[in-house]
C-alpha cells in the first residue's frame, strides 16, 4: 500500500499571525521547532517517487497528489522553484501548494503556469478588507487579490488551464452569510472549486458539534479514512499521523532512515489503523477528540443562485463546497 496524497512540508515558517491559526496564532501551543526543509531530504522523497513511477506497472496519470505545503508558506522556501521542477519531471504525479497569495509576484505567476503547476490552492479569508486584516496580521487583503487575480488574467493570456486554483476561506464568528456570498461570487469564475470551512478554535479537531442534530445523528463512527491515503513529512523528514498532526506528536516513521512505502505499512501506523477498526480511537491521543474521520461526508448538495449565476453547493461536515 502507497499513499495517495503526500504532504512534504517545505517549511513550517510563515509571513503571517493569523489570530486563529492553530500553529502561529497567539493562542497556539508552540511545540515544533521551526526550519526549513533541506535538500537531502526532498531530494530522497523525490527519489523514491520517481523509483515506484517508474515501477508501476499499471500507470495511471496522477496516481499521486504531492502538496508543497505544511504549517508554513511554502512561497518562503528559497528552494521552492527547484523543488517544483524536479517533481514536475515525475511520471503520475498532481503537484501543487496551499499559499496565502501575499507573496505571489508577477514572476511566482509566469513560473507556475509555464512550469505548469497542476493545482494551486488559495487561502484567502472573507471578502471583507477590514475582518480579513485584523483577523489574518500581516496580510493585505488588496495585495492578495490583486496578485490572485493577476494570475488568473495570465491564464487567460497564455491560454493555460494550469494551475487549477482552489480556493480556501474560514467561516470565522464575524463572518456573516453575506461576507460568504460576496466571497463565492468574487472568484467563483476563476476557481475551480471554493470551500468554506467550519470554524474550529485553536487546538480543536472538532466538527460534528458544528452540524445540525439530525444530521449528526445520522454520521456513523467509521475508521478515518486519511490513516489509509495520506502521509505528511514535516521539514526535517519526520512523518506524522496525519496533516492534523501538526506537531508531529504521534510520529511514525522518519523518511531519513525508511522508506515512504514501509514507514505507510509499518507497525506505527498499522497499530493505530487497528484501533480505529475496532472503533477504538480514543485509545490514540490524537484521535481522541478528533471529528476528521468524518470531513468527507456528504450532508447535502443542491443549487443555489449567487447574484445572477446558479452555483453548485455540496454542504460536508467539514465545510461548504460551491462549483460553478
Amino acid at each position: 500500500m502507497f499513499p495517495k496524497e503526500i504532504i512534504l512540508e517545505t517549511t513550517n515558517f510563515c509571513n503571517l499571525r493569523c489570530k486563529f491559526c492553530h500553529f502561529h496564532g497567539i493562542n497556539a501551543p508552540h511545540k515544533r521547532k521551526k526550519g526549513y526543509m533541506k535538500p537531502h531530504i526532498w531530494e530522497r522523497v523525490l527519489a523514491e517517487l520517481n523509483s515506484i513511477s517508474k515501477n508501476h506497472t499499471s500507470h495511471n496519470n496522477h496516481d499521486i497528489t504531492l502538496c508543497f505545503h505544511g504549517a508554513g508558506e511554502p512561497l518562503l522556501h528559497p528552494e521552492l522553484r527547484q523543488m517544483l521542477l524536479s517533481a514536475r519531471v515525475i511520471e503520475g504525479l498532481s503537484i501543487g501548494f496551499m499559499t496565502n497569495g501575499m507573496l505571489l509576484s508577477m514572476e511566482w505567476a509566469e513560473f507556475l503556469i509555464d512550469l505548469p503547476l497542476d493545482w494551486l490552492s488559495l487561502s484567502i479569508d472573507t471578502a471583507n478588507e477590514a475582518i480579513n486584516n485584523s483577523i489574518r496580521v500581516g496580510s493585505d487583503l488588496m495585495t492578495v487579490s490583486d496578485n490572485v487575480k493577476r494570475l488568473i488574467e495570465l491564464k487567460a493570456r497564455k491560454g493555460s488551464e494550469l494551475p487549477r486554483l482552489h480556493f480556501n476561506m474560514v467561516a470565522y464568528p464575524q463572518v456573516s452569510e453575506r461576507d460568504i456570498s460576496e466571497y463565492v461570487m468574487n472568484w467563483i469564475d476563476g476557481a475551480c472549486n471554493i470551500t468554506v470551512s467550519r470554524f474550529r478554535p485553536v487546538s480543536s479537531k472538532r466538527l460534528i458539534e458544528y452540524i445540525d442534530e439530525g444530521v449528526r445523528d445520522r454520521v456513523s463512527l467509521r475508521p478515518c479514512p486519511l490513516l489509509y491515503r495520506q502521509m505528511v513529512i514535516g521539514w526535517d523528514g519526520r512523518v506524522g499521523l496525519c496533516c492534523e498532526d501538526i506537531f508531529i506528536d504521534e510520529c511514525i516513521g522518519n523518511v531519513l532512515t525508511e522508506s515512504i512505502e514501509d514507514i505507510f505499512n509499518g507497525e506505527p501506523i498499522m497499530r493505530i489503523r487497528r484501533l480505529h477498526q475496532e472503533g477504538r480511537k480514543e485509545d490514540v491521543p490524537l484521535c481522541r477528540e478528533c471529528d476528521v474521520w468524518a470531513g468527507d461526508i456528504v450532508i447535502r448538495e443542491e443549487d443555489i443562485v449567487l447574484g445572477d449565476r446558479v452555483v453548485r453547493k455540496k454542504e460536508m461536515v467539514w465545510a461548504d463546497v460551491y462549483e460553478g
